[in-house]
């Protein structure tokens, strides 16, 4: 067949192998056309540039294309009836499941996309269906909507949301569940799911051999995925990460999108036509528009669990995987609450070893590597928050923090060395079942002009992200009296910390021992300020036995002024002198004492004591 004959009297898809009905791919081919409603040309196109990839003869006449520099649109028209200018614009060809590209000689050529390619190289019975092969397999659900405690109002919403979305056919419709990295987000996108009665796909994950699917691939996947559901309906979609339609996109520290890949308005039009109700999932949703939250229907925010929840967690994770619930596990999510995102990656390791009760040290090492730093996996001596003292009931100041609903609170912390400021921020975050990112002044400041700005900004933005509470310890190097200044940076610096103070959506924690040198406004900055105070005499007792492990003697008591700090010190000397009777603990603790500098006298942020006048 002469290049002339061939473009005379074209063949047409079905003639172009005597088995052409018999060729599983053709088949394939066909199959996914009558799942998409594809009109008779794109149909055609969809089997023609199957034939060539896939079919061998057909693939002989690919080559002689080739070989002859045949136009192949020209060729693909006169098989399909569509115009050769017009294949680019081919539905098949938007969704991504035939390619077009150009050759180094600016040719044009044709071939299959990823999407396709994936369903036709699935092996026999890889696939419950087409549209499982398509899509990517059903997503389960593992638990219950009781599961999640701390989001089950909103779960609720979004259920009655999604069946009546289901049900009206409504365009437009989208869930975005948001919170730090393995919080449960697409746990929690599944159970919604399978409570709404509806089966949920993953679309654009890692394809059958393990290839990373770029952007382009994961905005094909859904929108092939939208068509495909919108002939069928009754199911929903899932886009884990959605940081990935954003491409690299970040937020610089004056709030402006940098970086952003793809069309802003794409994303909008396709957030607002979606004819199949899609749940997101972003592990930052600082990287999104405001635009495209505005198109949100609903937002779930994910969080670590606090303390009353940890347990239920670990215990139902540990039943799941088969495995004895490690105890020590348990302590280790109370003081660091992110080891929640670990239970089952550490309880199926120690499981693999043989030690089920090791899964903590499993959980700290990757929480040392998550955290940057040496992570103390041994159980530490459970913090009495009694010890506290200060001019607030500290435990009723944070339960009742810890029970409210809104979370864009700060803390300034006063008080003379050792008074218990550090404590009292760990107990918090504790309470609020929440990571805590401590920063001090030396973390922060900078030589370089900007860079301080710089560090404060990112500080912020790690915590938000993260949905960490945010400790600045040493406040004071950071918020000094700006009518003492005399460089502009000592200004911007304080300027910076105070913007960020006022829009932060999370808890953040100040703690100074020099109160009198914070800069004036910020005093309306912190919502809540307590003055920490030297222990009297009842908590100085239990202190004690806190530290020593013994009752106090009488003698304590006429021993006034001591500070945590005290005990803590004295605690440490004992591990090197060994046993320390009574009254050498007691010269040790005056001898502490006495070596603590006098303060100046506070300028008075104290708040009124919680629940007196």
């Amino acid at each position: 067949m002469n290049r002339a004959t061939l473009l005379a009297d074209p063949p047409i898809a079905s003639e172009m192998l005597p088995a052409a009905r018999e060729d599983l791919n053709l088949i394939q081919a066909n199959r996914l056309a009558d799942a998409l409603a594809l009109p008779p040309e794109e149909r055609a196109l969809l089997l023609f540039v199957t034939a060539l990839d896939r079919a061998p003869l057909s693939r002989s006449l690919g080559q002689l294309v080739e070989n002859e520099k045949l136009d192949i649109e020209t060729l693909a028209s006169a098989v399909t009836g569509i115009a050769p200018h017009a294949i680019h614009r081919a539905e098949v060809v938007r969704l991504d499941l035939v390619a077009r590209w150009g050759a180094k000689d600016g040719t044009p050529q044709l071939g299959l996309r990823w999407a396709f390619e994936r369903l036709l190289d699935a092996r026999p019975g890889q696939h419950a269906d087409l549209l499982e092969g398509l899509l990517g397999p059903r997503q389960p659900a593992r638990h219950q909507i009781a599961d999640f405690p701390v989001q089950k109002r909103d779960a609720e919403l979004a259920i009655a949301l999604l069946r009546g979305a289901l049900e009206s056919g409504a365009r437009g419709i989208n869930v975005l569940i948001h919170g730090p990295p393995g919080t449960g987000k697409t746990e929690l996108a599944r159970t919604i799911a399978a409570s709404a009665g509806a089966p949920l796909h993953a679309v654009g994950e890692a394809d059958d051999d393990g290839e990373e699917p770029t952007r382009g691939d994961r905005v094909a996947a859904l929108r092939l995925a939208l068509r495909t559901l919108e002939q069928r309906g009754g199911a929903l979609l899932l886009f884990d990460e959605m940081e990935d339609l954003l491409g690299n996109a970040r937020i610089d520290a004056g709030g402006q999108i940098r970086d952003r890949a793809g069309s802003k308005l794409f994303v909008n039009r396709l957030l607002e036509d979606n004819i199949v109700p899609v749940i997101w999932t972003s592990n930052a949703i600082g990287e999104a528009d405001p635009a495209i939250l505005r198109r949100i229907s609903l937002t779930i925010r994910m969080d670590f669990p606090g303390r009353a929840h940890s347990p239920a967690m670990l215990e139902r994770v540990s039943t799941e995987e088969n495995v004895a619930v490690d105890p020590a596990l348990g302590v280790l999510a109370a003081n660091a609450p992110e080891t929640a995102s670990l239970f089952r990656v550490a309880v199926r390791a120690a499981a693999l070893a043989g030690e089920a009760t090791s899964a903590h040290r499993f959980a700290g090492s990757v929480l040392s590597a998550m955290r940057g730093q040496e992570v103390d996996i041994d159980a530490p001596r459970a913090f009495d928050e009694r010890l506290l003292a200060a001019d607030t009931d500290l435990p009723l100041l944070f339960d009742r923090l810890a029970g409210s609903k809104e979370s864009d609170f700060s803390l300034l912390l006063t008080g003379p060395p050792g008074t218990g400021k550090s404590e009292a921020v760990h107990a918090l975050a504790r309470r609020l079942g929440r990571p805590l990112h401590v920063k001090r002044a030396s973390d922060l400041m900078s030589k370089w002009i900007g860079e301080t700005e710089q560090r404060i900004a990112a500080a912020f933005a790690k915590a938000k992200q993260q949905g960490a509470m945010l400790f600045f310890d040493e406040v004071d190097s950071l918020l000094a009296d700006r009518g003492g200044a005399t460089q502009s940076w000592e200004v911007s610096q304080v300027n910076e910390l105070l913007t960020w103070m006022e829009c932060h959506p999370l808890p953040f924690a100040a703690a100074t021992n020099h109160s009198a040198k914070l800069d004036p406004a910020s005093a309306r900055r912190f919502v809540f300020k307590v003055e920490m105070r030297p222990l009297d005499a009842a908590r100085a007792r239990l202190a004690f036995g806190h530290f020593f492990g013994r009752a106090a003697p009488d003698t304590l008591d006429r021993l006034g002024g001591l500070t945590l700090g005290d005990f803590a010190v004295v605690a440490r000397q004992r591990r090197f002198l060994g046993d320390i009777d009574d009254a050498e603990l007691i010269a040790r603790l005056r001898q502490e004492r006495a070596a603590r500098p006098s303060m100046p006298q506070a300028i008075g942020f104290g708040s009124p004591p919680l629940g007196r006048e």
